[in-house]
């Protein structure tokens, strides 16, 4: 007599590798019985503003459910939009295939059933056992029963037919969305919206003039006026310079910092004048702004640092000799290199050559950032020197139109192949990774073979962390059976209970949810992205990869990877078999993951207890200087979009695979999706902001791979049909399987035939849409400029028009001869003096900034209380909303000379630093300003809108005095 017990194990000996495979079988048989947060907006700019969350629960529900699409478009972007047309779409798939399906198939499978029952098979009787959730699943139906896969069948060919009719629905909706925000009005003033990068440019193109003299056939009469023509250059030398900078001036700040706090606890204690008092006068002192040039410094060089130094380590000079001792300034060792100069002693070298010298850390710090300002403003006046600068094979080239740039990229620039190609649109320059603009074709095949073979690497060795943690998970067991760790034995059972579960779930959670997110990210990079939208695209290609076979299809089946693999190579048509024999044990597993997702995604992404928990209990526990205190103020948590839309397409690829070998998983992926809708509507209108858009293509992206799901429901239902016996041990069903396979060959030839047909529509814009679109900008910008654009009264002349912001699709003539002047004018300047235009109009742009902000700081000194919180929060706010965050807010010169140098390596008109620091009751901070003084413009300190509060805290009033003026602008070019 055979015993058919339905439950299996895995004792195979590379158990170590296969982590967590066949876990999802452990289950089978299960028994039947078995406060939402708004972060504040009045931190981003008033067009994003949003109204605050209803206390009323039911009014939050019906504003949740009344958000209109064009309102999901403004605060969180294209692809926040359709993220949730993303949620929204597998809702319409799965609740309709569960009211059929569920109805037909649960009757039928639970009807009559194997159970516990014994049946007569080729002669022999076999004992089942289907018990619990199974009893309503695919392997339930009896041998005498298999007529019913019929049901099977027809319900499968539906749920097939559905789903690929809804996939190509929703595509043609994409292609329609999208082509309509590419061509509206507002998108098309953007200089991302007119502007291709062209890589892979041979050495003979790489000039402005020959690459004009290549794309002018792309504009009005081959007016070269017209094309605006940027040559990346490698500036790495210029890069680590300013980034070691940066590094030093965190550093110093730190260090400023904490003498502060020394000297304020003691300050305070000694009980000397009025505390507050002092902060008023600081405030009035006068302090080095960028940009400021001082007469009294404006000649120093090497040697005049050197004696600032020198003067900076006499401890006797610091302004805190009075109230702390000497030895409680921090030390910096230094050693004497063979050039004669003194550098870091290298922790690395327990014995470092050269003689050795140890010096006040706060004087190091400001003399060497010194030092790096003086060779940065040598190196940014010669940006055009080609043997310092070489040029790469890359170039961003503006057309006068948005069409032009899509033709430009769409036909073949280059006889030779491979050449100038591939060209990419809709490049915004904040998304710009410009480490990877110098990639060569056969880099980036280089990169790409290394990438892919990292990947199969985490693939194989995924098993290692989850099996290590599985461990964790049962030290109570581990504990009595395992000799060396009996040191485990006298702890309380609570403990191990506590690391055992709660802990080890989120370690496996920040595994799976951050630490392979992030690892594709690096993947995505190294492949050499161009940009940070891209990068994301290829994020999600990784991530999906990565989920859908360690979570879905291996945990599904009976071995790991390592076994999986030679199996199939040996045999490819076991494929279907392998699939058959184990999807329909590992349903129940699946049912207690969407349980636990749902729930806790949905819970995560309503009261974002993790971000509460790192705002009280993290954070405070750092030292935060006021650039720290800014940042963290007035960043708003932004998605990473490759990891939720892998997530998502994840769990419709479970329901996909499930909904006809268990369909009760319908049920439980169409609670999931509501869930997540209702979670994440939320928290994209009210939570998070947008910084990096692909303008819907990641949701293209998930369409497309949920053919994966619908493919191995195929397959899988191929290998069960030709496995399935009647009682006399014969094929059954052997049509049903036939019938499966064509099915399986019409969704292939729909996916390719779907896919070739739509990708030019999402690729580039049709002809049809230019003269619409001309029209509507015309409509938009000319017939309401009075009222969108009222004329200014002030130093910032005249309103904006149409011709300055986009001359292209206006009539020929309408274009003022001044602007075409300028605009010629302009194109003749080198990389050098475009640079420093920019940086000069940057400067007086901050000064401007800077008196509007000064309008508004008028710190009161309160001791922290809720009512002092929120003033300081007001005040940021005002700040915030004294930088221009629209082209409309700068004059016309300033709009030219940041449309010009938009596409330019940042780091050309990167800002001389300031040292930030807190105004304090003793008025350190003021000595110290004046005291770096002597280092003239190359070391700048400021005091304004940080503060020390009486609990040795900092709070700020207004962003970095060092940030750009125009770093809010990066979203609108």
């Amino acid at each position: 007599m055979t015993n058919s017990n339905t439950s299996s194990g895995n004792g195979t000996f590379l158990g170590f590798y296969n982590g967590v495979a066949g876990v999802a079988q452990n289950q089978q048989g299960i028994a039947l019985k078995a406060f939402v947060l708004n972060i504040a907006t009045y931190l981003v700019q008033d067009r994003l503003r949003v109204e605050s969350v209803p206390a009323n629960p039911i009014k939050w529900i019906r504003r949740i459910f009344n958000i209109e699409d064009e309102e999901l478009k403004v605060k969180c972007g294209l692809d926040g939009y359709f993220f949730i047309r993303l949620i929204r779409a597998m809702i319409i798939i799965f609740v309709p295939l569960m009211v059929i399906i569920v109805t037909v198939l649960l009757p039928i499978n639970y009807n009559g059933g194997k159970d516990s029952g014994i049946f007569d098979v080729g002669g022999e009787p076999v004992i089942f056992n289907v018990t619990g959730l199974d009893t309503l699943s695919w392997q339930n139906v009896a041998p005498t029963q298999t007529n019913r896969y019929w049901a099977h069948l027809v319900c499968a060919v539906l749920a097939v037919a559905w789903t690929l009719y809804r996939m190509y629905l929703e595509k043609l909706n994409f292609i329609d969305v999208r082509q309509r925000f590419l061509t509206s009005p507002e998108h098309r003033l953007k200089a991302s919206a007119k502007t291709v990068l062209i890589t892979n440019i041979p050495s003979e193109y790489r000039s402005k003039e020959a690459l004009e003299a290549l794309y002018d056939v792309f504009v009005d009469n081959d007016d070269r006026s017209r094309l605006t023509v940027w040559v990346n250059r490698d500036y790495g030398s210029l890069s680590a310079l300013v980034a070691r900078r940066r590094k030093l001036r965190h550093a110093l700040e730190k260090e400023e910092l904490r003498i502060l706090r020394m000297v304020n606890k003691k300050y305070r204690k000694s009980g000397e004048a009025t505390a507050w008092k002092r902060i008023a006068e600081n405030t009035c002192q006068d302090s080095l702004a960028p940009g400021d040039e001082n007469e009294a410094h404006s000649e120093h060089d090497e040697q005049n640092i050197s004696t600032a130094y020198e003067m900076d380590c006499r401890n006797e000079a610091q302004p805190w000799h009075k109230y702390l001792n000497s030895s409680t300034a921090s030390q910096i060792s230094l050693v004497q290199g063979k050039d004669g100069s003194w550098k870091p002693a290298s922790s690395f070298k327990i014995w470092p050559s050269g003689e050795k010298k140890k010096v006040p850390k706060i004087a190091w710090l400001r003399a060497e950032i010194s030092r790096l300002t003086v060779r940065v403003e040598e190196l940014l006046s010669k940006l055009d020197d080609e043997e310092r600068f070489k040029k790469q094979n890359s170039a961003f080239i503006q057309f006068d139109r948005q069409m032009s740039a899509h033709m430009a990229c769409s036909l073949v620039s280059h006889n030779l192949p491979g050449r100038m190609s591939p060209r990419f649109l809709e490049v915004a320059p904040h998304e710009i990774i410009w480490p990877n603009m110098g990639v060569t074709s056969l880099g980036r095949f280089i990169r790409t073979c290394i990438a892919l073979l990292l990947f199969v690497a985490m693939l194989f060795l995924w098993g290692i962390p989850t099996t290590m943690l599985a461990s964790i998970s049962q030290l109570g067991t581990l504990r009595s059976s395992v000799s060396w760790l009996y040191w485990l034995r006298p702890w309380p059972s609570w403990i191990l209970s506590l690391i055992s579960g709660p802990v080890t779930s989120i370690l496996l959670a920040l595994l799976v949810q951050l630490v392979v997110p992030a690892l594709s990210r690096k993947l995505a990079v190294l492949v050499g992205t161009p940009t940070r939208s891209k990068r994301e695209v290829v994020t999600q290609d990784f991530y999906f990869t990565f989920l859908f076979i360690e979570l879905v299809l291996l945990t599904a089946i009976s071995s790991g990877i390592v076994n999986v693999i030679p199996e199939i190579v040996k045999n490819p048509t076991n494929i279907p078999t392998i699939l058959a024999s184990g999807l329909p044990k590992s349903a129940n597993y699946f049912f207690n993951y969407l349980i636990i997702q749902s729930l806790g995604f949905s819970g995560s992404v309503l009261f974002q207890y993790l971000r509460i928990l790192y705002v009280t209990m993290i954070w405070p526990w750092f030292t935060q200087t006021p650039r720290e205190e800014a940042w963290f103020q007035t960043t708003i948590p932004h998605q990473m979009w490759g990891n939720v839309y892998s997530l998502t397409t994840n769990f419709a690829a479970i329901g996909l695979i499930y909904c006809i070998i268990s369909p009760l998983m319908l049920i439980f992926v169409s609670i999931t999706f509501s869930l997540f809708w209702v979670a994440y509507r939320h928290n994209y209108y009210y939570v998070q902001r947008n910084k990096v858009d692909t303008h819907g293509l990641l949701f293209n992206n998930a369409i497309s791979q949920l053919f994966a799901g619908v493919y191995v429901l195929e397959i899988a239902l191929i290998g069960l049909f030709f496995l399935v016996r009647d009682t006399q041990n014969n094929f059954a069903c052997s049509s049903q399987a036939i019938i499966m396979i064509v099915v399986l060959t019409l969704t292939a030839a729909f996916h390719f035939v779907m896919e070739q047909h739509l990708r030019p529509l999402f690729e580039f814009l049709p002809v049809t849409l230019e003269d619409s679109a001309v029209d509507a900008e015309r409509q938009r910008f000319l017939m309401y400029d009075d009222t969108k654009f009222p004329h200014k009264e002030s130093g910032k002349g005249g309103g904006i028009e149409l011709s300055e912001l986009n001359p292209v699709d206006v009539p020929n003539g309408s274009v003022d001869e001044l602007t075409k002047k300028r605009a010629s004018r302009i194109q003749m300047k080198s990389m050098s003096a475009t640079a420093a235009h920019a940086r000069t109009t940057l400067s007086r742009l901050k000064k401007e900034t800077a008196a509007r902000v000064t309008e508004i700081q008028a710190h009161i000194p309160e001791p922290i209380n809720r009512s002092r919180r929120q003033e300081v929060a007001d005040q940021l706010a005002a700040a915030i909303a004294g930088y221009p965050d629209e082209l409309t807010d700068l004059s016309p010169e300033e709009r030219e000379a940041e449309l010009k140098a938009a596409f330019q390596d940042p780091i050309t008109r990167e800002p001389a630093p300031v040292i930030w620091i807190p105004q304090d009751p003793a008025g350190i901070s003021g000595d110290a300003i004046k005291q770096a003084n002597k280092y003239g413009r190359y070391l700048q300190y400021s005091n304004d809108g940080a503060y020390l509060t009486t609990k040795n805290k900092c709070e700020v009033t207004q962003p970095a005095p060092d940030v750009r003026p125009d770093w809010l602008l990066d979203w609108v070019l």
